[in-house]
């Protein structure tokens, strides 16, 4: 009896690892997908730090739709969507994105509303359409490792 519930018990380890391992495989964002959301994260700083109310407005509404459509996309392809906020150690890939975001459109925020200069905000988009491409690829990664990794 004792040796039938190890066997089992076993095999249930097995079942779960292989679980992961095929969902850390097919966690895997299409190639487009990064850069697109770098667009979007980009195009949002840019319009935030300089534009005015309706094109923050408009821009606002196409970002939070844009991500929306990613993560669909993402779910469709994967079969799951992971939030990258509470994705255990892999989410340390996000929070560095979000001070770069963040600081990149505080600091150019700054510069065009106190030195009247646009260009901080183009150089804070380009930025963070890098960060979110390193980042991003970088939480992929670390994802599928995570899952990968034993219980």
């Amino acid at each position: 009896m004792e040796n039938q519930s190890a066997r089992e018990a076993q095999e249930a380890l097995t079942a779960i690892a292989s679980a992961r391992s095929n969902a850390a495989q097919r966690l895997t964002s299409p190639w487009w997908y990064h850069p697109v959301l770098g667009l979007l994260a980009a195009v949002f700083v840019v319009t935030y730090t300089t534009g005015g109310t309706v094109a923050i407005i408009a821009v606002t509404v196409v970002y939070f739709l844009g991500l929306g459509v990613l993560m669909g996309a993402y779910k469709k392809k994967t079969g799951m969507w992971i939030n990258g906020l509470t994705a255990g150690k892999a989410s340390w890939w996000t929070l560095p994105l979000l001070v770069v975001m963040v600081g990149g459109m505080a600091g150019a925020y700054y510069f065009h509303a106190e030195k009247g200069l646009d260009w901080p905000a183009w150089v804070a988009g380009i930025v963070v359409f890098v960060a979110v491409n390193v980042f991003g690829r970088g939480f992929d990664v670390a994802l599928r490792k995570q899952l990968r990794e034993k219980l």
